[in-house]
């Protein structure tokens, strides 16, 4: 089976708690996702009932249309260099995050890791310039537009 790639587009800047985290839509056509289906999105992450507190905290926010539904990817960069990440689904026609068990889970698919790997080396900037308030700021303002 051949899977035609997607563009990654990214939408500003989203906050999640006192995180900042890059906006990105991920699809076959980016310009498809409605404005309502950002709006849930959006919405879904600001009632999260775990945001981030910690005010240096940034990351990346994935809306991912997977055929007709949409997945919601939340990743913050914690500790010293972990990417955490919180996932919704709209399989219901609405987001609701998904709870993740112990055992072997999913993480990224590929169409996800060019995001992902964007953002890796966005942050390994960041912590070899010793975590500098420029270099976060240079890290927010760097986002991955393309074909993945």
């Amino acid at each position: 089976m051949s899977y035609p790639t997607k563009i990654a587009d990214p939408i500003g800047e989203w906050a999640w708690g006192s995180a900042r985290l890059k906006a990105y839509v991920l699809a076959l056509d980016p310009s498809e996702v409605s404005e309502e289906t950002l709006k849930q999105a959006k919405d879904a992450l600001a009632a999260s009932p775990e945001p981030p507190t910690a005010a240096d905290e940034a990351g990346f926010v994935i809306v991912h249309r997977c055929g007709q539904n949409y997945l919601l990817l939340a990743c913050t960069w914690r500790e010293e260099n972990e990417l955490w990440e919180t996932v919704w689904s709209d399989d219901s026609g609405r987001f609701e995050r998904i709870e993740r068990g112990p055992g072997h889970l999913p993480t990224y698919c590929v169409w996800e890791m060019g995001i992902v790997t964007h953002e890796t080396a966005g942050w390994r900037r960041v912590l070899t310039s010793g975590r500098t308030a420029d270099a976060r700021a240079a890290y927010l303002a760097d986002a991955f537009r393309g074909e993945v």
